[in-house]
């Protein structure tokens, strides 16, 4: 599996389970141009690698190497919204990725920050940290 890779399964996962969550919240992907709405909730989606080492061999000589990344989602709310539904948002969009696995690709404990008000957004930061394992 490739950094594209799992680019690529990381974000289908979010993008086929967040329409069922929360419909009416727009989700920006990274290069999209789209701007944010004016006046509503809305999540930026960011898949991060991190680090990369060799952990083993295999039997017929390859090495396992792992990689570590981490998907963040900003969470953003006007001030009307209020920070529970900020905090309800991010609650949601965390359960996707929350213990979620394919081969060779796993998702841990997400982890939460929350920020003052920021040019009159309210906004939560997600981490979740993944680990993608591939022979080469």
């Amino acid at each position: 599996m490739s950094w594209r890779q799992e680019l690529l399964d990381l974000s289908a996962r979010f993008a086929a389970e967040w329409p069922s969550v929360e419909p009416a919240v727009a989700v920006l992907w990274p290069g999209d141009p789209t701007p944010p709405p004016a006046a509503a909730p809305w999540l930026r989606f960011a898949v991060v690698p991190v680090a990369a080492r060799a952990v083993g061999l295999v039997q017929d000589g390859r090495r396992l190497h792992r990689h570590d990344g981490l998907v963040t989602i900003d969470v953003f709310a006007p001030p009307g919204e209020g920070r529970a539904r900020l905090l309800e948002l991010a609650d949601r969009a965390a359960a996707i990725l929350r213990g979620w696995s394919e081969p060779h690709l796993r998702c841990g404990a997400p982890a939460l920050s929350v920020d003052a008000a920021a040019e009159g957004w309210a906004r939560a930061s997600l981490a979740v940290p993944f680990v993608r394992d591939t022979l080469f």
